[in-house]
C-alpha cells in the first residue's frame, strides 16, 4: 500500500509514528469495545476531474434601445423577481415618439370619422338623384318632360354616384390606414417600454455592468440574472474516461460530497485537449462560481477501507486505533483516500489482517487493553 505514495509521504509518516510515544501499557484496566479486521475490498476506480458550478439558467439582460442610464435599482447579491424593475433608460425620445404616434391615430381617427359622414351625405345625395333621374325618365317617356329636362336628371344623377364612388374610396382608404396607425402606436409603446429594463426570470443579480450616467446600447448586457434554484456542473473530461448521459457521479466540493448525474455529454471532443464538456444535474445548490472536484467511476480496484467512525482527526493528523495481537489498543497514524459512503480508503498505514477498533469508545485510549477483542 505504501508503494503508492512518494518516498517523501512515506517518510513523514514513519516520522510521526516515530515521534508517538505510546503511553504504558496498563494492564490493571481493560475495557469491552467491538473490533473489526481490515481486509482488503473491491472499491470503485474514480478519475477525478475538476469542474466548474453554473446555474441551469443564466439570463445576461441587455438594452433593446440606446440611451444614457438614469438608474440602476439593483446590485450584486439581489434577488429578484420575475418583471421587477432592474434599469432605467433615458425615456425622452421614446416618450415623444409614443406621443407622435398617439397624436397621428387622433388625427386619423377624426378624418375618418369626417370621411364616413362625407359618404353618408353623397349616399343620400346619389339617392335623390337616382330618384329624380328615374321621375324625369317617367315623365320624357309621356313626353311630360323636355329633352333637357330629362339630360340635366341623368347628369345630376351620373355626378352624384361619381361624388358616392369618391367619398367611399376616400373613407377606404383611410380605414386601411387604421391598421397601420395602430402598428405604429404599438410600436412606439414598446419602444418607450424599452426604456424600462426588467428580470426575466427569479434568480440572483451576479454580474452589473452599468451604472447611472452610462451610456446603453442594443444588445450590450447590462446584468446577468442566474436562477438560484437549480445548478449544474461543467466539467472537461479527457475522451478516455468512460462517461455516459445518466451515469452516476460524486461531487465533491470542499468537505462536502453529493451524488450526482450527468446530464449531457456534448459529442464534439476537442482536437487540441481531447476532451469533451460534460454537464452534471446537482441536486442540491452549490454556489456559483465555484470549484468541485467530480469523480467518475472508471472501473473497480483492490484498497483497504475502514469505517469513517475509526478514524480520529488532530489538526493534519489521522488516525485509528489498531489492536494488536496482545490485545492493547495503539495509535495508528494512516493516510486516508476517497471516502465512499461510510467508509474511507487507508492509503497507507495500515494492512489487512490488522484489527481495530471501528468506533469510538469513551475513555478508549492508547495502551489500554481491549477486552473481547475479536
Amino acid at each position: 500500500m505504501t508503494s503508492r505514495f512518494s518516498s517523501s509521504a512515506a517518510s513523514a509518516l514513519l516520522f510521526l509514528a516515530a515521534c508517538s510515544t505510546p503511553d504504558a501499557i496498563d494492564d490493571t484496566v481493560a475495557m469491552q469495545a467491538p473490533v473489526e479486521v481490515v481486509r482488503s475490498t473491491m472499491i470503485p476506480a474514480t478519475r477525478s476531474v475538476a469542474g466548474t458550478v453554473r446555474s441551469r439558467t443564466v439570463s445576461p439582460v441587455s438594452a433593446r434601445v440606446a440611451g444614457n442610464v438614469t438608474r440602476v435599482l439593483v446590485s450584486i447579491g439581489d434577488r429578484v423577481r420575475t418583471g421587477q424593475l432592474l434599469v432605467e433608460i433615458d425615456d425622452r425620445d421614446g416618450r415623444a415618439g409614443a406621443a407622435r404616434a398617439a397624436s397621428g391615430r387622433d388625427e386619423l381617427e377624426q378624418a375618418i370619422a369626417s370621411a364616413a359622414a362625407a359618404v353618408e351625405s353623397a349616399r343620400a345625395n346619389a339617392t335623390l338623384a337616382a330618384a329624380t333621374f328615374q321621375r324625369f325618365s317617367a315623365l320624357r317617356g309621356r313626353g311630360s318632360a323636355s329633352v333637357q329636362e330629362f339630360d340635366d336628371a341623368r347628369a345630376r344623377d351620373d355626378v352624384a354616384q361619381s361624388e358616392l364612388e369618391r367619398a367611399q374610396r376616400s373613407h377606404g382608404a383611410l380605414l386601411a390606414r387604421r391598421g397601420e396607425s395602430a402598428a405604429v402606436v404599438t410600436q412606439a409603446a414598446t419602444f418607450l417600454g424599452h426604456s424600462s429594463v426588467r428580470s426575466p426570470i427569479d434568480g440572483i443579480v451576479t454580474a452589473r455592468f452599468v451604472d447611472p450616467g452610462a451610456q446603453a446600447a442594443p444588445g450590450v448586457p447590462l446584468v446577468t440574472i442566474e436562477d438560484a434554484s437549480s445548478f449544474r456542473v461543467d466539467a472537461t473530461v479527457d475522451e478516455a474516461v468512460p462517461v455516459r448521459a445518466g451515469d452516476s457521479v460524486v461531487v465533491k466540493s470542499g468537505a462536502e460530497s453529493v451524488t450526482a448525474r450527468v446530464a449531457r455529454v456534448r459529442p464534439a471532443v476537442d482536437a487540441v485537449t481531447r476532451s469533451a464538456l460534460v454537464e452534471i444535474d446537482l441536486p442540491a445548490p452549490l454556489r456559483s462560481g465555484s470549484f468541485v472536484k467530480v469523480l467518475f467511476t472508471t472501473g473497480e480496484r483492490a484498497a483497504i477501507t475502514v469505517p469513517a467512525t475509526a478514524v480520529s482527526r488532530r489538526g493534519q493528523l489521522t488516525s485509528v486505533l489498531a489492536v494488536g495481537d496482545d490485545g492493547v489498543a495503539r495509535m495508528r497514524l494512516i493516510s486516508l483516500g476517497e471516502t465512499t459512503g461510510q467508509r474511507t480508503e487507508v492509503l497507507a498505514g495500515l494492512d489487512a489482517g490488522e484489527t481495530i477498533v471501528p468506533v469510538r469508545v469513551p475513555g478508549l485510549r492508547e495502551g489500554v487493553r481491549v477486552r473481547s477483542a475479536l
